[in-house]
């Protein structure tokens, strides 16, 4: 972390905290831009990139042993100019340089380290490198040393295994797109893949990796398929495993809010850095149970999750926070963990510390207990969730004397830079959240911070910001920030009705579509504008958050049952499915989001459009909670006031030819084929599947 006592470099300048916390590093670190291209040229040297995130662990780590040792900043400085970057502010650059590391055959990670030749192209790379030689790898100073002697010794080798690299980067970014589009056979291949890893003893997914990751958008996927193909196993595993999750330690037992992973298959022991992104993703997967299943469990643990983002995350400004770091006074989880004696001061009921399995020895280090539920041998789901008469209110008591105490501690850092496409994330949760539940505050919530993202981030021309932070907008937003801000403004436009939300949509997609597209289906991840990238990358993998692409899907589901642009959608669509229809055949479970829109696809897509004249808000809420109660992924709804529908005729057929008759009227469509309209819900009911 910054010691303040040095002399600062560039980056105090810098308004992302990530590069903040590196400011009076002994480093000469320069942010990414011309100024540090044009002195490697002039200087003839090669270029040290290191790409990190303000709540990363081993980022700290590095920067302690190396970052902050004057002896490795002197090597630094004197052979390369460094270059510090804020993953989250600038993932289009983060994207190219961890592909490069994946084709290089390294194992992706943070922070990403790497050596680039005055032109930006890669040439070596690594994550974490310890200051000297242990956990099998090869120390940092040794690194920089053999770095310099081959830039010195074998400088043509080098610049042609960069420029092959680059190359390798670009064609396969260019690929051709044959047009096939995958068979629905891939629905039952991708769900069988699941069954298959899927973890019965503690739930979730078993992968080769030790570590599991909240799987949101997977558990969105199984939910649908199970509404849609009826499978209870598909059900079974969404519920389970968001038992499981609620239930480990990656759950905050007390303030609620999911954290990064669990280093362990059990969900107990988490890394403790709780993420915007994550925390969103989650709370729509959970109003999808709860609408699903009606199990108050999921809605209580949602409601949870909301006061947390609330009142830890949201900004006085508007917007809300990306992340909590897992670290505070230097020790990672310090913040949430209790020793038996320390908890048992404030807490002294015996059942409750059970249930929190509260014991001398702790599960964690020094002693320490996080706290969890156990559920070893439950299936929740065949079983029930249930409690005693009287339990949850003193759990609920317990929850909240160990918060007040815990608010004395020493916070994690936040860092308080809001992000468009994560702040479109939290959009979508609390308006899914609004939809299960009719809390109108959900609803002026996500309003609120739409609000805030069209006064500072979005523009009149349809462009979007990437990041705002203490008064300042930078950096040109990427594809999911466009996606994401485009899905929120169809569901805001579908929940609340005003049109200035589809204006917006329509702003936003225009611009999106001269600036994004390419010749080969998908959208390109960063603007024709940006001119400091090696090569402009397609992305569909849904990392940890949807990717761009695979949102863009789910737009064009959305408005192709809204008849926009007399089926072009549904081509659209089509041409993303078939550009990435060999990660969608071998590889779908890392792409979950997406496949989730190809399903939805795969039907013939059902609407159920009501106009309305002179109606009170309370009637139209109504409608809008009758319409949202309906459990069926493949079903688009609009509610539209008869003026403002006769206005988008000529843009949504849907709308054309479409009245209110005597004041409602309900028009129940297949493939925007309708039924004679209806004039109360009574008359609609027998015509969908509730």
């Amino acid at each position: 972390m910054a010691n303040l006592s040095k002399k600062p470099n560039r980056l105090v300048h810098e308004k992302s905290p990530y590069l903040l916390q590196h400011a009076h590093n002994p480093v000469d670190w320069f942010p990414w831009g011309t100024e540090a291209f044009e002195k490697a040229k002039n200087e003839d040297k090669l270029i040290f990139l290191s790409i990190g995130y303000s709540t990363c662990h081993w980022c700290h780590v590095m920067e302690r042993e190396s970052f902050e040792d004057d002896s490795t900043a002197e090597v630094l400085n004197r052979d390369f100019v460094c270059i510090k970057l804020d993953r989250e502010e600038r993932p289009d650059i983060d994207k190219i340089y961890m592909d490069a590391l994946h084709a290089m055959g390294t194992q992706g990670g943070w922070p990403l380290n790497m050596f680039l030749t005055p032109e930006k192209e890669p040439i070596l790379g690594g994550t974490y490198f310890p200051k000297e030689n242990r956990y099998g790898k090869r120390g940092f100073k040794e690194v920089l040393k053999l770095v310099t002697q081959t830039w010195k010794n074998q400088r043509g080798e080098l610049i042609q295994a960069a420029n092959d690299l680059t190359t390798y980067l670009k064609d396969n970014e260019t690929r051709t797109n044959h047009g096939k589009v995958p068979g629905t056979e891939i629905l039952t291949e991708n769900f069988n893949r699941y069954w298959k890893v899927y973890d019965k003893e503690f739930f979730g997914f078993k992968t080769n990796s030790v570590n599991k990751f909240p799987p949101s958008m997977a558990l969105n996927f199984l939910l649908d398929y199970y509404l849609i193909h009826k499978d209870n196993r598909a059900l079974e595993m969404a519920f389970n495993t968001a038992y499981a999750m609620n239930c480990g330690g990656i759950y905050d037992q007390v303030g609620g809010g999911i954290c990064r992973y669990a280093t362990d298959h059990e969900w107990l022991v988490p890394h403790f850095e709780k993420m915007l992104y994550d925390n969103s993703l989650y709370v729509e997967t959970l109003a999808k149970l709860f609408q699903i299943t009606g199990e108050v469990y999921f809605l209580q643990v949602l409601e949870e999750m909301i006061q947390y983002i609330q009142r830890d995350m949201r900004l006085g400004i508007g917007g809300i926070a990306s992340a909590e770091d897992a670290d505070s006074e230097g020790l990672e989880g310090k913040f949430y963990v209790w020793k038996e004696d320390e908890i048992r001061t404030h807490i002294t009921d015996e059942e409750i510390l059970g249930f929190w399995n509260v014991t001398e020895e702790g599960n964690f280090e020094d002693h320490q207990n996080i706290l969890n539920v156990y559920f070893k041998g439950k299936n929740p789901y065949l079983d029930g969730i249930q409690f005693k008469d009287g339990f949850k209110e003193k759990l609920q008591k317990a929850k909240e004397i160990l918060l007040l105490e815990r608010q004395k501690r020493v916070r994690p850092l936040r860092d308080d830079k809001i992000l468009t496409s994560w702040n479109c994330l939290w959009i979508r949760a609390l308006l899914s959240s609004y939809e299960v539940t009719g809390e109108k505050t959900y609803l002026n919530q996500s309003k609120e911070i739409y609000e805030f993202l069209l006064k500072y981030l979005v523009k009149e021309d349809g462009s979007i910001l990437r990041r705002f932070r203490d008064g300042e907008t930078k950096y040109l937003g990427t594809l999911p920030d466009y996606a994401e801000f485009i899905w929120v403004s169809l569901r805001l436009f579908q929940l609340d009705g005003n049109k200035i939300y589809f204006d917006y949509v329509l702003k936003v997609f225009q611009y999106l579509e001269s600036h994004f597209s390419s010749d080969v289906g998908p959208y390109f991840e960063s603007c024709d504008k940006n001119e400091d990238l090696i090569v402009r990358t397609l992305e569909g993998y849904d990392g940890v958050e949807p990717s761009g692409n695979s949102t863009m899907c789910h737009v064009f589901y959305l408005l192709h049952s809204l008849g926009f642009t007399h089926g072009e959608m549904e081509k659209k669509a089509n041409s993303i499915f078939s550009y990435f229809l060999p990660e969608l055949t071998q590889n779908s479970l890392s792409y979950p989001s997406m496949i989730s829109a190809f399903q939805k696809f795969q039907t013939s897509s059902k609407e159920i459009l009501v106009v309305y004249r002179n109606q009170t808000e309370e009637k139209i809420n109504e409608i809008r909670r009758n319409l949202s109660k309906i459990n069926d992924p493949t079903l688009v709804w609009l509610v539209v006031e008869e003026t403002i529908g006769r206005s988008l005729e000529n843009v949504l057929t849907l709308l054309q030819g479409r009245d209110a008759g005597s004041g409602i009227r309900y028009y129940v469509c297949q493939n925007q084929s309708c039924e004679l309209p209806k004039d109360n819900w009574d008359e609609v009911i027998p015509l969908i599947s509730l």
